[in-house]
This record gives C-alpha cells, sequence and structure tokens, in this order.
C-alpha cells in the first residue's frame, strides 16, 4: 500500500484530536478545574453502599434489643406471679371444697339422725297406742301386776297415752285408779316424776332404757 489517502489521513486526525480532548477533559476534572459530574451525569460517582452485617448489629438495633429482652423478663415476672396468684387460689378453692364437703357430710348426717329419731319416736308412739290400749282392756289389778315391772317414765308414757285416748274417745280415764293400786312408795315416785315431767322421758331410778318394757 502505497500512501494513505486524504480520507484516511483525516479519520485518523480526527481519532487524535478526541484522544487529546478525553485525556485533557479527565486531567482538568482530576485537579478540579471542571466538574465532570456536572457536565457528563452519567460519570457522577455513586456513594457506597455499606452492607452491614446481619452477624454484628448496630447501636440501635443493641438497644432494641436489650429493651426486648428487659420487656420479655417483665412479662416473665408478670406470668410468675399471676401463676403464683393462680396456685394460692386453686389451694383456697380446694381447701373451700374440702370443707364445704364436710359440712354437706355434716348436715346429711344431722339430717339422718334426725330421721331416724322421728321413726324411732313413731315406732314409740305406736307402741305405747298398743300397749295403752292392752292397759286399759286389761283387769286392773292384772294391768298393774304388769306395769310394776316396767320403768317409771314407761308406765308415766303409756299413761299419758291412756289419758289422750279417753279425751279422744270422751270417755272417763282410768290412770289415776290404775296408779292408786301401786305400792305407796312406788306410786309416790311415779305420781312425782309425773308432775314434774316436762319432757316425754326422764331417767328412771334404775338407770334403765326408757323403752325397755315397750320394746
Amino acid at each position: 500500500m502505497s500512501t494513505l489517502t486524504d480520507k484516511t489521513r483525516a479519520f485518523y486526525l480526527l481519532l487524535l484530536i478526541f484522544f487529546l480532548l478525553a485525556i485533557g477533559f479527565f486531567v482538568f476534572d482530576y485537579y478540579k478545574l471542571i466538574d465532570a459530574d456536572e457536565m457528563v451525569p452519567f460519570l457522577a460517582k455513586k456513594p457506597a453502599t455499606v452492607n452491614w452485617d446481619q452477624e454484628s448489629p448496630t447501636e440501635v438495633e443493641k438497644l432494641e434489643i436489650e429493651k426486648a429482652k428487659e420487656r420479655l423478663q417483665e412479662e416473665m415476672a408478670d406470668i410468675e406471679k399471676i401463676r403464683a396468684e393462680l396456685q394460692l387460689q386453686k389451694e383456697k378453692l380446694e381447701s373451700d371444697t374440702q370443707n364445704l364437703e364436710e359440712v354437706r357430710k355434716g348436715i346429711k348426717e344431722k339430717e339422718r339422725q334426725i330421721i331416724a329419731r322421728q321413726k324411732e319416736e313413731e315406732s314409740r308412739q305406736n307402741k305405747l297406742k298398743v300397749l295403752a290400749n292392752k292397759v286399759g282392756n286389761m283387769r286392773p289389778m292384772d294391768a298393774v301386776g304388769m306395769l310394776e315391772n316396767w320403768p317409771d317414765q314407761d308406765i308415766i308414757d303409756v299413761f299419758k297415752q291412756m289419758d289422750r285416748d279417753a279425751e279422744e274417745e270422751g270417755k272417763p280415764t282410768i290412770t289415776n285408779y290404775l296408779l292408786s293400786l301401786f305400792e305407796a312408795k312406788r306410786r309416790s315416785v311415779i305420781a312425782n316424776k309425773w308432775l314434774d315431767s316436762e319432757a316425754d322421758k326422764v331417767p328412771d331410778d334404775s338407770g334403765r332404757a326408757d323403752d325397755q318394757a315397750i320394746q
């Protein structure tokens, strides 16, 4: 190839000029003679981004973590306090339940005793009516002969039942007559107990059960 054409020389010359201009542009920007960031925005340097290590929290994050720990400790303390209060309430409830059960058992026992006494009293009254009718239909001396072996209170209870029966039937009672047939000392004891008696049962001098004869 002999010589370059004029167009070729002109092209290389333009490339040389652009190269020198670029070198000059960066040199002037380096020495702050011009501001390349304003003239050519795409050449502006972007601020470096900080890539925080998740395993190395910032001071703010550390403070938040400490606050979270404190809140957690407070919540745990509150939970423990509530648990203790619930335990006390549970123990109190168990104690109240036990006391209530004892009271309920006591009431049931009282009811059982009352029912038993009522049945016993009804049974005694029925026997008294039978015995009062039997004594009333016997010959007086035979009746007294049987009654002499009874406890004083049983004799009094039968006589009282005979008085009630006579009053209901509108007949005169014979209890005073029967009492007059007893031996004087025994008659006096029975009469005194009868007059002083306010309850249905008064222990006799012999110490025997009141319902010994009736049973």
